[in-house]
């Protein structure tokens, strides 16, 4: 039996350190789009991107809060063959996103010491934080909950001060001009594009956990209020700030707004932003084996993945087995990839999931017209429907602009889905378990619950 470990203000630190982390990272892609067109990027994205995310994911899990989050979603909506489709299709962006931290998360901490490390000084300090965080997770989201509430800390504390800093200098003449001279227009959005999609997304993540957050169906709606105005100020206004204090962007690269903090409070402040980076890979990183081992569990659990993933730790109630698979693979793929080729790689990969996503409440509220959660978009289907098809054609409109290498390893990736899904299945039925005859127990008595909520008033 799982516990119920995350309270509202452990759920909102996780939210902050899973979903956004700070603003590290994003100088890498200030010289490609330039730090005008990328701010304005930030801004139109939150509203006509993280915006509709967060009210749909806010509506789904306030009907359906049910350990695996989107998995049971999907499963409500399009049953069992489909779910497994996507879900795996959902695993596989969060697995490409994780594999990204230990590799950053080493660079950042031997920068100061070594110009380019080689793969076998990085090596144990990645590895490191992969075991680290898996032995932190197989003991529960209570444990994970706590470290979140000190990383926010430790990063909205540099990040705040850089931004205070910078404020009696800041000018909008900074943006000038709005994309670098030597990129195309096109190319300067779309770099930007990339990098909106992939920091705002992931919403929701932490819904695979439902079962593990207090009134998730209420408390889970109010945190991603909270945090969605957050994490645009903190991306756009670090931005503003990073650009005030060092100008020469075109320059940018890997960390430099510790370059920023230093030109604005010195040593102390840059070692400070140094820190705050090296915990937001590790937060990062180590809230994303919570979202992946909780997949993993909610899909063995209904008989969609050999049960034994689904095998609880005796002690401490969590899915050890899926966890320690996990810190193996990672393990091997981080020595892999470099940043750029996995930003690319899993904002495509993640596409699929985020479109049924988005069209998720439209199927729901067709196929179970009485279901009612605390929280649902107002306004019938003159909103919902735009709410959840423009950032749909976004997602279409990146995979259309996407280089071919991409879209052909994304293919390939796509392409296992099925194949993975009938291997299951025969493992399964030499097993004697037949995946198409398990019902989820726990999806069918949230749907009951759903529909016997009465209709508010303010939504007839």
């Amino acid at each position: 039996m799982l516990r119920r470990g995350f309270s509202p203000l452990k759920l909102f630190a996780t939210m902050f350190v899973l979903l956004c982390g700070g603003p590290f990272s994003l100088e890498e892609i200030v010289p490609l789009a330039g730090p005008g067109l990328f701010a304005l990027v930030l801004i139109v994205m939150a509203v006509i991107w993280a915006l509709p995310s967060a009210l749909i994911t806010a509506e789904l899990i306030s009907e359906l809060p049910v350990q695996g989050g989107a998995y049971q979603w999907f499963r409500a909506g399009l049953g069992s063959f489909w779910s497994f489709i996507f879900t795996y299709l959902e695993w596989l962006s969060w697995a490409i996103d994780a594999v990204i931290y230990p590799a950053l998360f080493a660079k950042y901490l031997m920068q100061p010491f070594f110009d380019d490390p080689s793969l076998a000084s990085r090596a144990p300090i990645c590895l490191g934080m992969i075991w680290g965080c898996a032995w932190l997770n197989v003991r529960g989201v209570k444990e994970v909950g706590f470290l979140s509430i000190i990383m926010t800390a430790v990063i909205l504390i540099p990040v705040i001060a850089l931004i205070a800093l910078s404020v009696p200098e800041m000018s909008f003449s900074v943006f000038s001009p709005l994309w670098p001279e030597d990129q195309t227009p096109w190319a300067a959005l779309n770099y930007a594009i990339v990098w909106a999609i992939w920091s705002y997304s992931g919403y929701s993540g932490l819904a695979t956990a439902s079962e593990e957050i207090v009134e998730p169906e209420r408390t889970y709606p109010k945190m991603l209020a909270i945090f969605l105005p957050i994490s645009v100020a903190v991306y756009v206004l670090s931005l503003w700030a990073g650009v005030t204090a060092a100008p020469d962007w075109q320059n940018w690269g890997e960390a430099h707004l510790n370059v920023a903090a230093f030109a604005l409070g010195g040593p102390v402040l840059a070692t400070l932003m140094v820190v705050a980076a090296l915990v937001a890979q590790l937060g990062l990183y180590n809230s994303e084996q919570l979202v992946l081992g909780r997949y993993v569990y909610a899909v063995a659990r209904d008989r969609m993945l050999p049960p034994f993933l689904g095998r609880l730790h005796p002690r401490h109630q969590t899915p050890y087995v899926a966890l320690i698979l996990h810190a193996i693979l990672f393990s091997v793929l981080v020595f892999v990839f470099d940043f750029i080729e996995l930003l690319v790689l899993g904002a495509l990969v993640s596409v699929p999931g985020y479109i049924l996503t988005f069209l998720s409440p439209l199927i729901l509220r067709w196929k179970y017209p009485n279901l009612r959660g605390p929280f649902r978009i107002p306004g019938g289907w003159p909103v919902i429907i735009p709410t959840a098809v423009l950032p749909c054609l976004i997602a279409i409109y990146f995979v259309t602009t996407a280089e071919s290498s991409g879209l052909i390893t994304t293919g390939a990736m796509f392409s296992a889905a099925p194949v993975i899904y009938w291997a299951v299945r025969a493992y399964n039925r030499r097993h004697g378990v037949d995946m198409h005859a398990f019902e989820s127990v726990e999806l069918t008595e949230a749907l009951e619950r759903g529909r016997a909520r009465p209709e508010p008033e303010a939504s007839k």
